[in-house]
């Protein structure tokens, strides 16, 4: 470990340098209390060296700062007073206070309220008046409890800003985590808005196209009203898109990317009916408006849920039930073993179920006998309108 000397900062030694370079020429000088006048002027160097030499290690070493301060003005009181040796311990003992334990700063301050009691009866016995004690009490009570008392005073005007620089590392922390959490949320959005809403009719579009490939007996009719198809699908993904990308370039950050009514489903399913899939519909209970949020998310069950059904399957059956505290949107498709399905990357359940649980519902995917079946239930207490 490195000794004290080693440790100090280079602006203390140069301090404590110039300080004792200005006491020495004081004391060359003459500028001293000569009340012992058989001390040799060498052993006036001596309380200024200590002092100074405190003054080195008062950030690196408090304590033996301190020390010294404490063995040069003990030193002092015996020889003789110099101005510089007493200005030069008010700077020991603020050290100890500012940069020292904090828990020992009550032990100083009792040393400092004796030292000056000391000097007060030391007063008295050299027969002064009431008003030297006083003097010399106050002028112990500022060399001694002064620089202690500015230290408390900085020590805690530094632990406050230290506490608000953290506050607003943190804050700003925060708000940088609050930033990537709404930008993350913002593109998990748009990421399944695109999806739900492109992906919807481009299946349409490539099962269609596949199929014209593939049979080669068809008649001119029928080609017709395929092409019209894929171009209804292809203009109508072509609007949704724009759509989107309208919204995602608005200023008004509260406006959703996309708002679907359960009004919209029969019109949903007529248009995969027009791609070719066959689809049942049926809504069980009272129709009622609820929030944009839960019909939005019931909507994209249903679309995934029949994009799902146009690649995999012949024929689906759409089922929404309005319960007095849950909406339930239910999707079977039977699954076509021959088919040759346009490849997908399985974002569409991923989203469906990202949308289900954002409003405290669940959903279920997966076989039901020779069917696939989706299942989803939306809690709509309080989602009424």
């Amino acid at each position: 470990m490195a000794s004290p000397l080693r440790r100090a900062p280079r602006a203390d030694l140069i301090a404590a340098v110039a300080l004792f370079a200005a006491g020495s020429v004081l004391i060359g000088l003459g500028s001293f209390e000569p009340y012992r006048a058989e001390v040799p002027l060498a052993m006036r160097f001596v309380p200024p060296a200590l002092v100074c030499l405190g003054v080195t290690v008062r950030r690196a070493a408090p304590g033996w700062c301190l020390a010294l301060g404490v063995a040069g003005f003990g030193t002092e009181v015996a020889v003789g007073f110099t101005l510089v040796t007493v200005c030069v311990f008010t700077d020991n003992l603020y050290s100890y206070a500012r940069y020292g334990p904090r828990s020992r700063t009550r032990f100083l301050i009792g040393g400092a309220g004796a030292a000056i009691a000391v000097f007060v009866v030391w007063a008295f016995s050299e027969g002064s008046d009431a008003g030297g004690v006083i003097s010399t009490a106050a002028v112990a009570a500022v060399v001694l409890v002064s620089p202690i008392g500015t230290a408390i005073i900085v020590r805690q005007a530094h632990d406050r800003a230290s506490l608000e620089a953290e506050r607003a590392e943190q804050t700003a922390r925060l708000a940088d985590v609050r930033r990537r959490e709404a930008v993350l949320r913002e593109r998990t959005s748009m990421a399944r808005e695109l999806h739900d809403t492109v992906a919807n009719y481009l299946s349409a579009i490539a099962l269609q196209s596949t199929g014209l490939q593939a049979r080669h007996d068809l008649d001119e009719e029928t080609v017709k009203r395929s092409v019209a198809a894929i171009r209804q699908s292809s203009v109508e993904g072509l609007a949704e898109l724009r759509r989107i990308i309208g919204l995602l370039r608005t200023p008004d950050a509260a406006e959703e990317l996309a708002s679907y009514r359960l009004e919209q489903i029969p019109e949903l399913v007529e248009r995969m009916r027009r791609v070719g899939l066959k689809v049942d519909y049926t809504a069980d209970g009272p129709d009622r408006k609820l929030t944009g949020e839960v019909e939005t998310a019931a909507f994209r069950v249903v679309q995934e849920a029949l994009t799902n059904a146009l690649k995999y399957g012949t024929d689906a059956s759409v089922a929404v039930a309005y319960g007095p505290e849950r909406l339930t949107v239910a999707v079977e498709n039977t699954v076509d073993s021959e088919a040759d399905p346009v490849p997908s990357g399985g974002a569409g359940l991923v989203g469906m179920s990202e949308r289900v649980r954002l409003l405290g519902g669940s959903l279920r995917a997966g076989p039901d006998g020779g069917r696939w079946r989706v299942s989803a239930e939306i809690p709509t207490e309080g989602n009424a309108i």
